[in-house]
């Protein structure tokens, strides 16, 4: 049955009684529909980026208040994770007090346009790592950690003129002074020398409550050499008793670290010697008899005293004018009035003693080989019991070496806790970017085909 002709004539008719009343300008129609687009677009578009900031800016503040650290507790004791973990670039901060610390490291911690270094921390109570922020900490600068992990010391970053030393300043470590954080309350003091271009700085160390810095002003030679004349002063942290311990030409503490004692520290000293300071008592000298058959140019570095302060132990430098990264013997004597006679303990090598465990265990590490599918280096810290031989494994680092607490080389070993989820916020906000735009898209897709249908 074929369907009825149409009459165009009528149809045009029916459309006319139906137009809306008046003369349409088709420009004016074609303006708006224009204007209505762009509108729209603008709205998505203005969508887009605004979820893109949120995501972005959005992320680090909601992961910092979900993954809140408490205050290590005074009262529990302290841990040694199995694994002392750098923190990942875009992980939070511990809280401006964030209780004992087991040890504090450099690291590098991301922002939205740029990295820069930053300190970090291991808790003492918990084993999690965080970063550690430092009021006016001098970057790339030393710390310095009590043996108990309640108060760390910095250098405080200089404002004075070391642009005037020229590319002799551009190099060197300048600070204002030191400052000590108390971990425990968030209490800060800071011990500030006035210099023309700031000071130069060597070590920092503790010996019990008192803290022993060096330090002096600096200048530029002619030739463009940086100078300074160190001095090394003492602060009693307990009095608040400052003073200068030595002449410039005296006792120094090392820039490049000190090794432990029990209540204080070890100092390389001259040629066969080392300098033990405990709390506020004088600096002793001991004397260090190598063993039988080393080398005549031969001497020790990282030395430590055991917890009873009856032994020592030390590296075995084949050649002391000449140090490399390779591991060296352990060394090992105990302590007869002001003289050690050192032996080597069995063929134990390491690249550095960090402390002591017990008083026949001595904390060391170096480079370890493993198998996992394939051999690989990882740095690793273990005891080793300087009577047997035997090794027993402590922790490894993940990251760069930070200085550990005295006290946390006795601890218990527990298993680390596990690293928190922390994306890096810009991809967060590109995948809300991008998943904005794919509902943008299916709305715009649906809409038309309901309009086709």
């Amino acid at each position: 049955m074929t369907a009825p002709p149409i009459d165009v004539a009528e149809r045009l008719e029916r459309l006319a009684a139906h137009a809306p009343a008046g003369v349409i300008e088709p420009d004016s129609v074609w303006t708006h529909g224009r204007r209505r687009q762009r509108g729209r677009l603008a709205a998505a578009l203005a969508a887009v980026v605004a979820v893109g900031l949120l995501g972005t800016t959005a992320t680090p503040l909601l992961l910092e208040r979900v993954q809140r650290v408490e205050p290590a507790d005074s009262a529990q004791p302290m841990v040694l994770p199995d694994v002392v973990r750098q923190p990942g670039s875009w992980e939070s901060a511990f809280p401006s007090v964030p209780g004992r610390l087991s040890a504090v490291g450099i690291g590098t911690r991301s922002g939205l346009w740029s990295d820069r270094n930053a300190f970090w921390g291991v808790s003492a109570t918990t084993g999690e790592s965080r970063f550690l922020d430092l009021p006016d900490a001098l970057e790339l600068g030393q710390v310095a950690v009590s043996h108990d992990g309640s108060r760390v010391a910095y250098w405080i970053a200089t404002t004075a003129d070391a642009d005037a030393l020229g590319q002799a300043g551009e190099s060197a470590m300048l600070a204002d002074g030191v400052a000590v954080l108390d971990l425990e309350t968030g209490e800060r003091d800071v011990w500030t020398i006035e210099s023309d271009h700031g000071l130069w700085t060597g070590g920092l160390a503790w010996a019990g409550d008192v803290l022993w810095w060096s330090a002096g002003p600096a200048q530029a030679r002619e030739d463009g050499a940086l100078t300074a004349r160190t001095r090394t002063h003492t602060w009693d942290l307990g009095t608040d008793e400052r003073e200068d311990a030595t002449s410039p030409a005296g006792r120094r503490v090392s820039a490049n670290g000190v090794g432990d004692a029990p209540g204080g520290f070890v100092e390389q000293g001259r040629s066969g010697q080392v300098e033990v300071v405990i709390g506020d008592r004088d600096p002793r000298t001991l004397r260090l008899e190598l063993p039988a058959g080393a080398p005549d140019e031969a001497g020790t570095v990282h030395a430590a005293l055991s917890t009873d302060g009856a032994r020592l132990a030390a590296l075995l430098m084949p050649d002391a004018s000449i140090y490399d990264s390779t591991p060296k013997p352990v060394v090992v004597g105990a302590v007869a009035g002001t003289r050690v006679a050192l032996r080597q303990v069995d063929d134990a090598v390491a690249g550095t003693v960090l402390g002591w465990r017990s008083p026949t265990e001595v904390v060391v590490a170096g480079l370890d080989e493993v198998e996992e599918g394939r051999p690989q280096r990882v740095h690793r810290a273990w005891a080793l019991d300087v009577v047997s031989g035997a090794r027993t494994d402590l922790t490894e680092f993940s990251g760069s070496t930070p200085q550990v607490a005295a006290d946390a080389w006795t601890a218990e070993v527990v298993p680390a806790p596990d690293a928190p989820f922390a994306p890096d916020p810009r991809v967060v906000g590109a995948g809300g970017i991008l998943a904005l735009v794919f509902c943008i898209s299916l709305w715009r897709d649906l809409r038309r085909r309901r309009g086709h249908a």
